[in-house]
């Protein structure tokens, strides 16, 4: 009974774990539901009471079913089976009464742990999943171990040791077998940009300190100016909000490379490890020419996926630090409609337009514009509504975050006759020189602007112009405290837990290139790597076995010859060593010790017994001689000293 409780109670704190990593699929109702039904099955085995009949808890299930069943469209196809297979464990564990009932459950348990790898790629969750795999793995093996059986540790441990290089090969050689089935894709909210922009959205963004994606790059970091990282163009303008075209996202499923118009620029190479966004855009700087993997690079240099993101991505961009080409007059065309309202930023642009006739020149003016007025940067910017929020910003309040300035130089630009478009991305990151790659955060979201110039899409920050550290330096330099207490609250303001936080990062890096990184293009040029090494491998490998095998057959033979002196012989030549280096080569050790005897009649009657017990040691080979020579020398140890000082002075 002590036992069966003991496992209840492991099974129980199991399943409650297996809750909390699976939470992300479950709502708030479900999750509270499935815990009282758990703590009600603890609070039983403490009480020492019944469990509930099956009948009653068919029942239960039955009903739970139906409101999962009923709230399968907001869950998604993939939620409902990790609910449904949860709420099998967790019947089962209501209704158990004996241990053999039990060999299903913890088959049950080992698909819910293995399902926990769908909603987590971390490190640090992988480590706590590994956890729950081993006490699931220690409740399976006290379920068929004999009653009063203890676990052996060294059996174990050798074990493990044969496992792990086999497990590594496996993981590292093994052919990797494409799916069997299509994992239904699950309703979880996308985090990032969206496919609209309108003031105040990115400011929201912002306070999330989130990773977006990481980056290696092949060459030297390029620098902060430049690190401007296009992933959505916003060019449908409804007097307020940006919206992405119904045209581009018809013309994103088309895979056509872009081409810089300078053949001089700086070129870039750099891998991505992209977080779970449930978005299909991703992150490439300037102009891509080339994206690895089954990924979509279109003709406007943005990256994209097939599906949404639903785990981390790790991908390799090419490209140039020169700005996009221009695809199209339709392309011209739709970044020129300005839409209704906004009269007085109209009135203002066609102003500046007699001053400033160029693109550039126009461009230039607006920054000086931003510059020299009484222009402010802010978390937290006076809410503009109605139709006409350009004029409200640029006329009234003056104060906003990067979609405002960025919204309003393209409504300018457009309203003077000039192609523009706002791009939505990330500007910096956060570099860490001894790990070697860029840490992205969502913080870090921006909006820019591209114009058109002589058939390039030109790039414009209209933030730099107010705020220049925001480009040169991190969010966090160009705020006010009070802004900057938005951004590191709670407990981020706690030096020890950052630096802790940091190093975590930093494991969880590595683990997404060595681990998750690991793919089938990988295991491909491992293999080539391998076979082109195959003769130097191999003659290894023999030089290995060879050296094993001598080591072996010296130990077999060690083993086997006979000792080349006896026991009682070295405890002899031990306690007597100066008298008997008088002894002949020849001569047998007892007949010396008899020549002793008599030659010092002093020490006769134990160097007689010593010699009598010596040749039962040697001769005779019992166990019991060689204890009592031993002991007898210790015995005599002063008579010894004084036959050494006789044996001297002869």
């Amino acid at each position: 009974m002590l036992r069966q409780k003991s496992l209840l109670l492991i099974w129980a704190g199991l399943q409650l774990s297996l809750l909390l990593l699976l939470q992300q699929a479950f709502a708030w109702w479900i999750i509270s539901l499935f815990a009282v039904l758990l703590f009600y099955r603890v609070f039983a085995l403490l009480r020492n009471n019944a469990a509930i009949s099956l009948k009653w808890v068919n029942l239960l299930a039955g009903i739970i079913a139906v409101a999962l069943l009923l709230n399968l469209r907001q869950a998604g196809v993939l939620h409902f089976m990790l609910q449904i297979l949860l709420l099998a464990a967790v019947a089962r564990l209501l209704a158990l009464q004996h241990l053999y009932e039990a060999r299903q459950l913890v088959w049950v348990h080992y698909f819910l742990i293995g399902c926990c790898f769908i909603l987590h790629q971390d490190m640090a969750i992988a480590m706590l999943v590994l956890a729950v795999f081993l006490l699931n793995l220690y409740s399976h093996y006290r379920l068929f171990a004999p009653s009063g059986a203890r676990l052996n540790w060294p059996q174990t441990g050798r074990s493990v040791l044969i496992i792990l290089p086999l497990w590594l090969g496996m993981f590292l050689l093994f052919p990797r077998l494409p799916a069997f089935w299509q994992i239904p894709q699950a309703n979880v909210a996308a985090t990032g940009l969206g496919d609209s922009i309108d003031p105040g959205s990115i400011e929201k963004l912002v306070q999330d300190d989130s990773l977006a994606f990481r980056v290696e790059f092949d060459g030297a970091l390029p620098p902060r100016q430049q690190l401007y990282w296009r992933a959505r163009l916003y060019e449908d303008f409804d007097g307020r909000s940006w919206h992405i075209s119904p045209l581009r996202r018809t013309a994103a499923r088309y895979n056509a490379a872009p081409t810089g118009n300078d053949a001089a620029a700086a070129q870039l190479s750099y891998s991505v490890i992209a977080e779970a966004s449930r978005q299909t855009g991703l992150f490439a700087l300037a102009t891509p020419n080339s994206v690895s993997g089954n990924l979509q690079l279109n003709s406007s240099g943005l990256v994209s996926a097939n599906k949404p993101l639903s785990q981390r991505l790790s991908y390799q961009v090419k490209g140039t630090a020169s700005p996009v080409l221009l695809l199209s007059a339709q392309e011209q065309q739709l970044n020129l409609a300005t839409g209704s309202g906004n009269p007085a930023t109209k009135q203002f642009a066609a102003e500046l337009l007699q001053q400033y006739p160029q693109p550039a020149q126009l461009v230039a003016a607006i920054a000086e514009h931003f510059g020299n007025q009484a222009f402010y940067y802010s978390l937290t910017p006076p809410l503009l509504a109605g139709a006409n929020s350009i004029d409200q910003f640029l006329f009234s309040s003056r104060s906003g975050f990067c979609s405002h300035y960025a919204s309003a130089t393209a409504v300018i630009l457009r309203a003077a006759g000039i192609a523009a478009r706002v791009v939505g991305g990330y500007q910096g990151g956060q570099w860490h020189p001894q790990q070697n790659y860029l840490a992205v955060r969502q913080r870090e979201a921006h909006a820019w602007v591209e114009y058109l110039d002589n058939g390039v899409w030109q790039p414009f920050d209209p933030t730099a112009a107010v705020a220049p550290e925001r480009v040169l330096n991190n969010l966090d330099d160009i705020l006010p405290q009070e802004q900057r207490n938005l951004l590191n609250s709670g407990w981020r303001q706690l030096a020890f837990l950052q630096a802790a936080r940091q190093q975590l990062m930093h494991l969880d890096y590595y683990w997404s290139v060595w681990v998750l990184g690991f793919d089938d293009n990988s295991q491909r040029n491992l293999w080539r790597q391998l076979i082109q090494q195959l003769p130097a491998i191999a003659a290894s490998i023999a030089g290995i076995l060879l050296l094993l095998l001598l080591i072996g057959g010296g130990y077999l033979l060690k083993r086997r010859a006979p000792a080349a002196v006896p026991p009682a012989t070295m405890l002899l030549q031990r306690a007597l060593h100066p008298v008997l280096q008088l002894k002949p080569p020849s001569q047998p050790l007892s007949v010396y010790l008899q020549q002793l005897a008599i030659s010092q009649p002093q020490h006769r009657e134990w160097l007689q017994q010593l010699s009598d017990v010596y040749e039962q040691a040697v001769y005779a080979d019992k166990p019991q001689a060689l204890m009592q020579l031993a002991a007898l020398l210790k015995r005599r140890r002063l008579q010894i000293k004084q036959l050494r000082s006789s044996v001297k002075n002869t």
